[in-house]
């Protein structure tokens, strides 16, 4: 493996080429070709048995215990969630930055949440940011803010717009969200109430600039300075989080959020995720293989997901947008997780486990 300084001199040498590009090399990409090959990102899972794809002999490993509720967001889920959509709507505001539709909601309680109905943009799926909230929870992450499904009067919505945005937003909603009976259904997620761009040093951590800094303090074997381990942990782990959902839109420079304070990244706006590619994008691939350092405890838990664990995580009775994911989709996140096993386990037999699995 290649010295921390000299991945970040690569790094430097193409800094300059636009935010979102990871090229610097290091032993885990060659290890990677072995795994992850490029020209099978686009594959996506053949029909099989809705027991799910054949796992690895990996992925068989028993972790005894639950993965735990423990969160980011203070409050138990059930807290959070619980006054979402259970009194009217009395504000609305259309949420700015990107191409899909997404609402901010003010209800009577006094309660504020983000709102992505079902819409035409087929880049902006609300099912999937429910099904990503509670992959995060059966995985013991919690960085995904919760999320639940809601419906809504169209009326209801419009009256809630200030009249000096309520043509706009009806327009909004009229030609943009996809409503039965004048209603729409939709994703309600917990409103956090602050969000910065997480920065290592002067950089944003999405900028090559900033990766200079961070990548090489995820190669096994390099020491992390302790003012940057919680950082660290959490680029680490979201880089994992992406590979197994499928997120496509984690490093377009506007999705790794974090508290004001720096010491939180959410892993908020999932909706490009969970596609039926069998290893996924490689806009998720390339940044997998530039790290190989990891959770052990977030490892251990990947290899217990079964098709049968996922969908009834997943069942939610009357759910509006049910099925939070099809069949197909379910069986590719299980194709990914055993070749992003297989990838982390190659990386533990050629530089030792304790090197790869270092994070906590």
């Amino acid at each position: 493996m290649r010295l921390g300084t000299c991945i970040a001199l690569e790094l430097l040498c193409v800094a300059g080429t636009g935010a979102g590009l990871w090229l610097v090399a290091s032993r885990g990409v060659e290890i990677a070709g072995r795994y992850l090959q490029p020209d099978a990102s686009a594959a996506t899972i053949n029909s099989r048995a809705e027991q799910g794809v054949r796992p690895l002999a990996s992925a068989h490993l028993e972790v005894k215990g639950p993965a735990g509720d423990t969160t980011v967001f203070g409050l138990p889920d059930e807290m959070l969630l619980a006054p979402l959509a259970a009194t009217r709507v009395t504000g609305i505001k259309l949420n700015h930055g990107g191409t899909s539709l997404s609402l901010r909601l003010d209800f009577a309680s006094g309660a504020r949440a983000a709102f992505k109905p079902q819409q035409t943009h087929p880049q902006s799926d609300p099912r999937r940011e429910i099904a990503a909230y509670r992959i995060d929870r059966m995985l013991g992450i919690g960085h995904v803010p919760p999320a639940k499904s809601a419906t809504f009067a169209v009326a209801d919505l419009v009256a809630a717009a200030g009249p000096d945005v309520r043509d706009y937003t009806e327009q909004r909603i009229a030609t943009e969200a996809i409503a039965h009976d004048g209603k729409v259904s939709g994703e309600v997620s917990w409103w956090i109430p602050q969000i910065s761009d997480m920065m290592i040093g002067a950089h944003r951590v999405d900028e090559p600039l900033g990766m200079v800094d961070w990548v090489p303090m995820l190669q096994a074997g390099q020491p992390t300075p302790p003012e940057f381990a919680s950082t660290v942990t959490q680029l680490s782990t979201v880089i994992v989080f992406d590979v197994l959902i499928d997120n496509a839109d984690r490093w377009t420079g506007n999705n790794t959020k974090c508290s004001p304070d720096q010491h939180v990244l959410y892993f908020m706006d999932n909706t490009l995720a969970f596609s039926n590619f069998t290893l996924g994008h490689q806009t998720n691939l390339i940044p997998l293989q530039r790290i190989s350092k990891f959770s052990k405890t977030l490892v251990k838990r990947l290899r217990t997901l079964t098709y049968a664990s996922i969908t009834q995580a997943l069942a939610v009775p009357d759910d509006p947008l049910a099925p939070l994911l099809e069949p197909g989709e379910i069986r590719a996140l299980l194709a990914r997780r055993d070749h992003l096993l297989g990838y982390i386990d190659a990386l533990s037999a050629e530089l030792g486990e304790n090197a790869v699995l270092s994070l906590p």
